[in-house]
């Protein structure tokens, strides 16, 4: 065997066991912990938009809603449905025929037949005009609570759902407080 290749060897594996020695005996610092995952409520939201046109030529208006992302999303109409697990945030636009929110919303709770709906005047975002239908049902033997808030908008209801099973539902709230940031032109 040659001299040269022989020592070259040896260098070789020198080198080598000493870097293993230095990976082998590990590290003083605790490997960092991964980053926790983001809860529904915390995600980056998106908008969901409903246009009004103004009728006599003027410029119109929209009423922005912030929606989570990264939820799986359904658009029916004018119906947008944003699904994480168990929870649901929709969003909607239906005509109302009544001269505000609140007999608008107190309208359709009474249509629905609901044990214990309640119907209040809340506060949401940029507009003045908004309703809280809050209530309890089942579905498929398992009860749901729901909130749906309803937004003014000339001839229309806008509203925002959410829901969630009882013992959910107040821990994920959020995700609804963050949707209630809704923007019109003031």
């Amino acid at each position: 065997m040659n001299k040269k290749l022989a020592g070259s060897a040896v260098v070789g594996v020198a080198i080598l066991a000493i870097v293993v020695a230095q990976f082998w005996r590990g590290s003083d610092e605790a490997p960092a912990a991964a980053p926790p995952a983001p809860s529904p409520s915390a995600a980056q939201p998106s908008m969901e938009e409903y246009d009004f046109p103004d009728v006599s030529g003027g410029r119109g208006w929209a009423i922005r809603i912030p929606v989570p992302s990264g939820w799986v999303v359904t658009h029916q109409n004018d119906r947008a449905s944003y699904r994480s697990g168990d929870l649901l945030l929709e969003t909607d636009k239906v005509p109302i025929t009544q001269e505000d929110t609140l007999s608008g919303l107190q309208a359709i709770a009474a249509k629905a037949h609901y044990d214990g709906s309640v119907v209040k005047p809340v506060e949401a975002g940029d507009i003045q005009d908004a309703a809280e239908w809050d209530y309890t049902y089942l579905r498929d033997g398992t009860p749901e609570r729901v909130t749906v808030v309803g937004l003014g908008a000339g001839d229309s209801l806008v509203t925002i759902r959410f829901e969630a099973p009882p013992a959910e539902f107040d821990r994920d709230r959020g995700v609804l407080d963050a949707a209630l940031k809704v923007s019109a032109p003031g």
